[in-house]
């Protein structure tokens, strides 16, 4: 009984196994070649419908940005600022490297920052 269950599933498992693979086959050979065409058409004609008011709207975008940019002082101040900051940066890691090392074991805590210090 539990051989003749065990053939009838494997009998079923490969007979699905051998469609499954002749269809596959069939698909690749034959069908692929139609199916890409069609897409590639409704690509193009996508393409054609959607294009130019993607493009209107992107240079649309790009008008507004530009009138919308801020005043020549308004970015000298901010780029002031930016480098200012830079140099900020770079004073407080220089201080922090040439700074002498803390001998461990002094018995305080230490500050919240490395700069409390200064």
């Amino acid at each position: 009984m539990a051989y003749t269950l065990l053939t009838i599933i494997a009998t079923a498992l490969l007979s699905s196994l051998l469609t499954l693979g002749i269809a596959h086959f069939i698909f690749q050979k034959r069908l692929k070649h139609h199916y890409d065409a069609g897409v590639s058409e409704a690509i193009e004609r996508f393409k054609a419908e959607v294009g130019p008011e993607i493009e209107a709207r992107v240079k649309q975008g790009v008008l507004e940005g530009f009138k919308s940019l801020p005043s020549k002082e308004m970015l000298r101040d901010t780029t002031r600022t930016i480098a200012k900051t830079g140099l900020d940066l770079m004073g407080d890691s220089l201080k922090m490297a040439t700074r002498p090392a803390r001998t461990r074991g002094t018995g305080r805590r230490p500050g919240g920052t490395p700069l409390d210090d200064d």
